[in-house]
């Protein structure tokens, strides 16, 4: 059935839902209730089992039994499961030190805590969810192992760097409304001179120290968003001003949300922990809750449902009712890091939080659905603060990226752009860059990508331009970057300046990727050239390049490596001769649907004028782009 066809998200498919992954969850569980046990790529936190996968359950778990009279049993397929006995059992076994599978050892690894001191901030929270129903009925012994616990891993670290600070947030948030000791100087160091040091206005929140070190992805939404949020709801009446500021801050990133989504519900997958799916909507449904939803309740549902729809529509959970470690069952298991365990997924059960958080007869349940930003027409969003531009075209998103990354983190914050229609290929811990929107740099056989960005700008109309080192065996290439969307097309235009200690460099760029399944339809690839253009279309889309200035040799359609999405995947490959000392390279790329190919911009001219300015004529109309000042 297709997406736009399918009956409005309603309460009794969440519920439906919601009793499969309580299921497949219960069933997975050790004997004691405090690890999982399913398939996957087993890591360092899978060792007797995974307690992640119990304390990020719990998230949903909390949303649910936080309304004293919602049943606390639920059935699937004839079967009873009773979450108020899991959710007790689980809390009790696993801080008990004496218990096998106890959370409790080994000890902390260092002052700054490990992964059990993030594992503490979802605990604690449903923790205080639940307190009427679960706290309640515990020993003062029990009681004395849970403070224990979060006592064990919540110790004041030497410093504040990272979205981790808010874990220590919940943790020590959810003590002070459980009457247990708890470390105020902590909340007001972080709810105060540390996020105030990493905003950067307009939503925007830097994971870093401090403001500027450009590290903006998805823990805007599902740690700055979220907790603040989750702190908010706890305690944010002790400090109502700051509250109401804070909130304002996720009302202002609630308004750029929906428009990162396509109309069939896929978002844009970028950044790390992309495993970890649909947990971004716990953060709106809250937001909602609190009221710093920037938009109709409508749309609210709209999105939720068809987010959730379209991940597990690809397999995001297996038949069992268990949550993958992948994006989808195709997508490479490459797209998880080395952090992310078997159980590490349910992060993905925010979403629950959100939903389970709200009242049975709230409106978001019965409002009639209201589309998307997408749906409404193409639309193009500069953002200065990543250094992004999004565009919304034909119902899907691309994201443009000239300002934001990690170093060494390959494929998940590299690439030029980033999209619903062509998620990305991914590379990660040593394995070989991969190509699809990239350039890359290759001397004597090795491939370099961009990385130390050192200035970027991005224009009111759209344009995106960035300055950067693509480092290769101990030499140091700078490469300035402009790139113009073009609605399915962008222009790319490089300047490279080599490392005079270099030899033997040639550039690789590529298109974005055209993925598929196995069992698809229809699979064989079509390769077809026209008017300088090279397109390969597969199961209904099409990528394709066309050089522009630079590029000796003819593109070329290559298999991609494995896909954070599809099993399968080609993409059209430009490639030089030997560079020269300052070498520029443009091309014209192409991403979209097979059969509006032909509806491509005419581009007329394009180049870099005295004083280093691009200049394009496209379509009639003058575009020019600014030089950076360099630093």
């Amino acid at each position: 059935m297709a997406q736009n066809s399918r009956p409005p998200f309603s309460r009794d498919e969440a519920v439906s839902l919601w009793s499969r992954i309580v299921a497949g969850w219960a069933n997975s569980l050790d004997e004691n209730g405090t690890r999982t046990l399913m398939d996957g790529l087993p890591l360092e936190h899978d060792a007797g089992g995974s307690y992640e996968g119990v304390t990020r359950m719990m998230t949903g778990l909390g949303g649910w039994l936080s309304y004293p009279n919602r049943p606390a049993q639920l059935r699937w397929r004839g079967v009873t499961y009773d979450l108020e006995e899991l959710t007790y059992r689980a809390m009790v076994n696993a801080c008990n030190p004496d218990s096998v599978g106890s959370w409790r050892h080994p000890p902390v690894r260092n002052k700054d805590g490990d992964q059990r001191t993030v594992e503490a901030a979802q605990f604690a929270f449903a923790l205080w969810q639940t307190r009427d129903r679960i706290w309640s009925r515990m020993s003062e012994y029990e009681r004395s192992y849970v403070f224990d616990f979060l006592d064990q891993v919540g110790q004041r670290p030497s410093r504040w760097d990272s979205n981790w600070s808010l874990f220590w947030v919940l943790n020590h948030t959810a003590r002070k409304g459980l009457n247990l000791p708890y470390e105020q100087a902590i909340l007001d160091e972080v709810m105060g001179e540390y996020l105030d040091g990493v905003y950067c206005g307009d939503g925007w929140y830097d994971d870093a120290e401090k403001c500027g070190e450009q590290h903006f992805d998805s823990y805007i939404t599902w740690v700055f968003g979220m907790h603040v949020l989750e702190w908010a709801e706890m305690d944010g009446g002790s400090v109502p001003e700051r509250r109401d500021e804070l909130l304002e801050r996720v009302r202002a990133w609630m308004r750029h949300f929906p428009y990162f989504f396509a109309a069939d519900g896929a978002t844009v997958e970028y950044g790390r922990s992309i495993g970890y799916k649909f947990a971004r909507l716990g953060t709106p449904l809250l937001a909602y809750k609190l009221g710093a939803w920037s938009h109709s309740v409508g749309m609210l549902r709209r999105l939720v449902g068809r987010n959730l729809r379209w991940y597990l529509d690809r397999g995001a959970l297996r038949a069992d009712g268990t949550l993958i470690q992948q994006i989808t069952a195709a997508g490479s298991i490459d797209a998880i890091e080395r952090y992310v365990s078997t159980g590490a997924s349910y992060y993905a059960i925010h979403a629950f939080n959100g939903l389970w958080s709200l009242p049975d007869d709230d409106p978001f349940w019965t409002a009639e659905e209201e589309p998307l930003p997408v749906e409404h027409g193409d639309f193009r969003k500069v953002f200065p603060q990543p250094g992004w531009v999004l565009t919304g075209h034909d119902g899907h998103i691309q994201q443009f990226n000239a300002g934001s990354g990690y170093a060494n983190a390959g494929s998940k914050y590299l690439k030029l752009v980033y999209s619903t229609r062509n998620p990305f290929n991914v590379g990660v811990d040593g394995l070989d860059i991969t190509l699809d929107s990239s350039l890359c740099l290759n001397e004597n056989g090795r491939r370099g990508q961009r990385e130390s960005i050192l200035d970027f700008a991005v224009g009111d109309s759209g344009w995106l331009r960035t300055r950067y080192i693509i480092p290769i065996n101990g030499h140091q290439h700078v490469v300035d970057t402009t790139l113009i969307p073009l609605g399915n097309i962008h222009l790319r235009a490089h300047r490279i300046s080599l490392d005079p200690a270099a030899a033997q460099v040639i550039a690789e760029e590529g298109s974005a990727a055209v993925g598929y399944n196995s069992y698809d339809i229809g699979t064989h690839p079509i390769v077809r050239g026209e008017n300088g253009w090279l397109f390969v279309e597969m199961a209904g889309g099409a990528v394709g390049i066309k050089p522009i200035q630079g590029y000796p040799n003819v593109p070329q359609v290559i298999s991609g490596s494995p896909n954070i999405v599809y099993r399968l995947n080609h993409l059209v490959v430009l490639t030089t001769t030997q560079l020269q000392p300052q070498h520029d390279l443009i091309c014209a790329v192409y991403a979209g649907s097979a059969d509006n190919t032909l509806t491509l911009p005419i581009i007329e001219q394009a180049g870099w004028d005295a004083e280093g300015q691009f200049v394009a004529q496209v379509n009639g109309e003058s575009i020019s782009v600014p030089a950076l000042t360099k630093k």
